[in-house]
């Protein structure tokens, strides 16, 4: 299996988001979007309004910082998310049990369907060769800056966590092997990114915006 290649280090990150057009701070308000939701949800609200909440708001905040910058609203075979209006590049939001670990390929909690299959089938197909998978453990492959990628999120308690990531394929009903990975948030920095104080003018640029047909 291909062994993805992750960018951790906060400098390594930085640098690797600039061709997406977005920065941390702004994916990570996507995050607390989606902390927000989540904490919503009351006992008398539906067992999944946890995870619903968390995919509408996560589909809602990155929608509203990727199309400030261009992006195009993306959506089809109910599949919703932002494409790149010049590159075949597309990002979609993605609760998953567990992001931004080494050692743990992050998996989507509530599977995914064959939509998902042929959406990223059919995108990452074109990006490598059958030949250049049988070597891959032995190929340094240079960065890609198209295909589908999922912005993971995993909340667990009050261990939140994030990455933009690249899949390899579905199979099976979830991801199998990534090939990039970005970590946004990793164990053990949500709770010094919540106690810093908001400021109010960066964080008004955020506010969906919402125009009627």
């Amino acid at each position: 299996m291909l062994a993805a290649r992750i960018y951790a280090d906060r400098w390594d990150v930085d640098a690797r988001l600039v061709p997406f057009e977005a920065t941390r701070p702004e994916l990570i308000e996507i995050v607390k979007g989606v902390v927000g939701a989540r904490a919503d949800a009351v006992e008398n609200d539906p067992v999944t309004a946890e995870g619903l909440f968390a995919y509408i708001f996560g589909t809602r905040y990155l929608r509203s910082i990727f199309r400030s910058k261009g992006y195009l609203l993306h959506r089809k075979d109910n599949i919703e998310g932002v494409s790149h209006p010049a590159r075949n590049l597309r990002i979609i939001y993605q609760s998953v049990d567990q992001a931004s670990s080494p050692s743990h390929d992050p998996q989507a909690v509530s599977g995914k369907g064959s939509a998902a299959d042929r959406l990223i089938g059919d995108a990452q197909g074109s990006l490598f060769t059958n030949e250049e998978l049988a070597a891959a453990q032995t190929l340094n492959f240079s960065r890609i800056d198209t295909g589908v990628w999922f912005f993971c999120v995993s909340v667990n308690g009050d261990k939140v966590c994030a990455e933009l990531s690249l899949p390899l394929k579905v199979e099976g009903g979830n991801f199998k092997g990534f090939i990039e990975r970005i970590f946004i948030v990793r164990d053990g920095e949500w709770s010094d990114i919540v106690e810093k104080p908001i400021d109010q003018a960066d964080a008004a640029q955020f506010e969906p915006k919402i125009s009627r047909k």
